[in-house]
């Protein structure tokens, strides 16, 4: 059994963001060169945010600045190797609006991935921000006083 202390330490919260337009590209998890806007036989499923061993993610957004027109089907979900849709699940891209992530307090070595569906027809407009905020367990930026 240990002894406890009450805690002395606290830690910025670290933020990464990655914004992504119809048209931009990005290379997929295969390494094939895939388009955000275009509809494919596959969906496009990219690493968008390093994150650092054990890091937790404690707050984050998708952000749907301008709305996608086109595809019947436009959505996007934010999630890891192990779950694609560990933070978010088939977020409407074709609404502008903000929806928070699902937190989960799982700690994670892996890569945050980005998954896009498009089905039907290629979009002529959108554009999201995916943000993430998260903590490295043990590390400290100040120590409080007693």
């Amino acid at each position: 059994m240990a002894k406890l202390i009450a805690a002395r330490s606290a830690q910025w919260p670290l933020l990464s963001e990655f914004t992504f337009n119809f048209d931009d590209t990005i290379v997929d998890i295969n390494g094939v060169e895939k388009d955000f806007g275009k509809t494919e036989a596959h969906d496009v499923v990219a690493s968008i945010i390093n994150l650092p061993e054990g890091a937790v993610v404690v707050s984050g957004e998708i952000v749907v600045e301008t709305a996608g027109v086109g595809p019947t089907v436009y959505t996007a979900s934010l999630g890891d190797s192990a779950s694609a849709t560990r933070y978010a699940n088939a977020v409407d891209l074709k609404t502008a609006a903000r929806t928070a992530l699902t937190l989960t307090g799982f700690r994670t070595s892996e890569n945050l991935r980005l998954t896009i569906n498009s089905t039907v027809a290629a979009a002529s407009a959108g554009k999201a921000t995916v943000r993430v905020l998260y903590v490295l367990p043990g590390r400290a930026n100040e120590v409080v006083p007693n």
